[in-house]
């Protein structure tokens, strides 16, 4: 399972970037396959017009591509499916940790909320009680 870890803005990009150049080389390298296959395919073909008997060869030939193309296309389904889970769980793994420190930060503010509250609360009677110590000086005769 393919993990990407979590930038600024979203996810890694260069992370994600290398993980959809394996996924296009993957690709490639399956498309080139069936390029191959395709050119072997045509190539038997021209060898079977050569030769008598070019129906029931024709006919092998393209039992065999046929084979090897269903071949393919399930193979091709199999990993398009594996990369798919992969995602989701990846998603999943990553919503779950970006809700985890979204409820962290969420609990930072509270605390912090409160204990601005308490200080403002400690500043003010700071605050009042100079000014009584002021008042107070007020009511002694020199």
């Amino acid at each position: 399972m393919k993990r990407f870890t979590i930038a600024s803005n979203g996810y890694n990009i260069d992370e994600v970037n290398k993980f959809i150049d394996v996924v296009i080389k993957r690709l490639e390298k399956l498309s080139n396959e069936n390029t191959k296959l395709e050119n072997k395919v045509l190539e038997l073909e021209h060898k079977l017009n050569e030769t008598g008997n070019v129906d029931e060869k024709l006919s092998k030939a393209i039992i065999a591509v046929q084979e090897t193309s269903d071949k393919m296309r399930e193979l091709a389904k199999a990993e398009s499916k594996m990369i798919i889970e992969d995602a989701k769980k990846n998603a999943n793994s990553i919503i779950h940790e970006a809700l985890l420190t979204a409820e962290k930060t969420e609990n930072e503010a509270l605390l912090l909320k409160k204990n601005i509250t308490v200080y403002k609360s400690r500043v003010v009677n700071l605050i009042k009680a100079q000014l009584d110590i002021a008042e107070d000086l007020d009511k002694i005769e020199l």
